[in-house]
């Protein structure tokens, strides 16, 4: 990226221009992103919806199959429309409004806008429907877009939210009072179901004022990095414009970018294994009591908008659905494959404009100082983060710091439960007293129960590493590039092959698009040269002379090449495996081996045996309860080999010999 970006906090004029109650009860007209000639309440939607034809139609074929008279199947439709419908109401709006201005500067955040693209983008709405497609980093992605419309003044958007926060007490409603619809996790076995929603979606996008929002990764990323997407909701939503009922639609990527992210810790435990607790009205007050402290900025970057119209202008739309009512109108199978390639625009485009905050920075120091086992002096701390910032500007990367000082600073505080200085003003990893799982988390865990001693360090680390992650897709093109040169001089072509063998190996790991592969490697050795980690030597690819870049080329790539290879070790010997023992058995590997705390992470492990599915050195056969493994010898063989030539010798010390883990924190040092 690394174009020069104008980012405005938002809730700084709260405290100088109005205050949050003036602020909230003004005179709100705001643009609508789809001007109709009369918006649809969200009463009529619902009954634009239950008497469609496609419902009709829908009832009748479902009454002929199961005998079920069409009154009690037209009655089960209008109860998941009230179940998912919307239900707008201003005054909930405005008092929603108090209470999250009220917890931001309790948590004392700001939040950062890329004004000039947003307004860019409301002076071209109006025209056709929008759909903003935000990455899924916490819960409180909600609330910050839906507030950001409210302060640009644009119609709030309609939120696909999941059941978790229906059966909230209080809070479902309200939430569905400010713009949220509710959507079921799983559709599977329940046609009615899934038509209701999918006509619902439709006659949002083609019928409603107000911008469509939905996360396109499906879930949270409790790893802070892109996930692959899911087409469901998207395919639903762009059925209109196959269908010729809207001339056009707008999408939007958007990136969030956290400074600290409330749920890192909850993240830390899930990716060992431990469930994530259930969304309950109770809980939500409780974690309130833990809001008031420091959470630093959001920054939140939209991408160029993507025209529908505009991308599909050289592909030939015309279909026999056309010859259908437009109602009736559903995707052909080249239209999904359309849809399909268009989210993976839209993630790439939403790991394009990742901000690096000096959180990513100091986590990047941090973790490079924890794989020295050398803590580092404030003095130095300064001096790294500087050296960080220009390596990620050579990347390509938008870095959001300019007084290194002041920001380090303040992120100390910001994170003053994870890192710490002490008394000599040196840089330490707070980790916490052992625990004892009791008899009950054991039972609900997913993986392998891991001692005490284990989890202190990894819980951790990984926090670190959950913020590590967002800034990999700069470094692991070319430190994958420098691994292979590593093992010995080659070829460029020999480079390359082994290059997009590994890319694709990991690409669940990092996430990235074939389409750009060719010229991202080429980049990646470009700057590898340039930047002294390799030379070309009359066409044969020598390691050069940047030590302390190839230190952290090292490192970036050892979780998930580590991971990789104990999965491959543990299915050579198994052969056949189902995926729960599977997960079990490598994270009990990566315990006895004292690997990298990462490689204990279950999210790592599965996101590894799909890369191993995905080259073919693994079969993957579906149960009703599990997923079957299946070995293809010859295919991981080959893979082993290439990983394990690449793999890093690097002794990870992540328990109490690491000098920079510290148990409780001292008292830190005035700065």
């Amino acid at each position: 990226m690394n174009e020069i970006v104008q980012f405005f906090n938002i809730l700084e004029p709260r405290n100088t221009q109005f205050g949050i109650f003036k602020f909230m009860t003004r005179l709100w007209t705001p643009k609508q992103t789809f001007i109709l000639d009369r918006p649809c309440t969200s009463n009529e939607l619902k009954e634009i919806v239950a008497n469609s034809a496609y419902i009709t139609s829908f009832i009748e074929a479902e009454s002929a199959r199961s005998g079920v008279p069409k009154s009690k199947l037209l009655k089960e439709v209008k109860s998941y429309l009230e179940e998912m419908g919307l239900d707008k109401k201003m005054h909930v709006i405005r008092w929603m409004g108090i209470v999250f201005l009220k917890i931001s500067f309790m948590m004392k955040i700001g939040i950062f806008v890329n004004e000039p693209a947003i307004l860019q983008m409301k002076e071209d709405m109006g025209k056709n429907p929008i759909l903003f497609l935000p990455t899924h980093r916490s819960y409180a992605d909600f609330c910050v877009l839906t507030y950001l419309c409210y302060h640009y003044d644009i119609e709030l958007p309609a939120v696909a939210a999941g059941m978790d926060f229906y059966s909230m007490a209080v809070v479902g409603q309200r939430m569905r009072e400010t713009g949220a619809f509710y959507i079921r996790r799983t559709i599977a076995g329940a046609p009615l179901y899934a038509a209701t929603l999918t006509q619902y979606v439709r006659t949002l996008v083609a019928k409603h004022h107000a911008p469509i929002e939905f996360f396109i990764e499906g879930t949270r990323s409790r790893s802070n990095k892109s996930l692959l997407p899911k087409y469901g909701m998207l395919s639903m939503s762009l059925v209109p414009f196959f269908a010729g009922e809207v001339s056009d639609i707008t999408i939007v990527p958007v990136n969030f970018s956290y400074e600290r992210i409330m749920e890192q810790t909850l993240f830390a435990y899930e990716h060992i294994g431990v469930p994530k607790p259930k969304e309950s009205t109770g809980g939500l007050l409780k974690a309130l009591r833990s809001l008031n402290d420091h959470f630093g900025n959001i920054y939140i970057n939209f991408a160029t908008p993507i025209s529908l119209k505009e991308t599909l202008r050289n592909e030939n739309l015309v279909t026999s659905e056309l010859l259908k009512p437009v109602s009736l109108q559903q995707l052909t199978l080249k239209q999904l494959a359309h849809t399909q390639h268009i989210a993976h625009e839209v993630v790439a485009l939403q790991q394009y404009n990742t901000v690096t905050t000096i959180t990513n920075l100091l986590s990047l120091v941090l973790m490079n100082s924890i794989m020295k086992n050398e803590p580092l002096y404030y003095e130095e701390i300064l001096r790294e983060v500087e050296w960080m910032i220009q390596v990620l500007k050579d990347l390509g990367a938008s870095v959001h710091v300019k007084d290194v000082k002041n920001n380090v600073d303040r992120i100390l505080t910001v994170h003053h439960k994870l890192v710490t200085l002490d008394r000599e003003r040196r840089l330490r990893l707070i980790t916490g007293d052992p625990m004892e799982v009791t008899s009950d988390v054991k039972r609900k865990m997913k993986g392998h129960v891991l001692k005490a001693d284990t989890m202190i360090g990894a819980v951790a680390v990984i926090q670190v590493q959950i913020y590590v992650n967002p800034v990999l897709h700069h470094f692991v093109p070319p430190a994958l590039a420098y691994l292979i040169v590593k093992r010995g001089p080659t070829d460029i072509d020999k480079l390359a092959s082994d290059y997009h063998q590994l890319r694709k190996l990991l690409k669940r790991e990092f996430y990235h698009i074939d389409r750009t592969e060719k010229d991202t490697f080429n980049k990646a050795l470009e700057y590898c040269l340039r930047c002294n980690v390799l030379v070309n030597n009359g066409g044969m690819i020598t390691v050069g002379d940047a030590k302390k870049l190839h230190f952290v080329l090292d490192w970036v790539t050892l979780p998930a090449l580590t991971t990789t290879l104990l999965c491959q070790e543990v299915m050579i010997e198994k052969k056949r495996c189902k995926n729960k023992e599977l997960l079990k058995l490598v994270q009990k590997r990566a315990e006895e081996r004292a690997r990298h705390p990462y490689c204990l992470s279950l999210e790592a492990t599965a996101n590894c045996l799909q890369g191993l599915v995905l080259v073919g050195a693994l079969l993957c056969h579906k149960t009703d309860k599990d997923v079957l493994y299946e070995l293809v010898p010859e295919v991981m063989e080959k893979c082993r080999r290439l990983v394990s030539s690449v793999l890093p010798v690097m002794q990870v010390c992540c328990g109490s010999d690491n000098l920079v883990f510290i148990r409780h924190a001292p008292v830190a040092c005035r700065l």
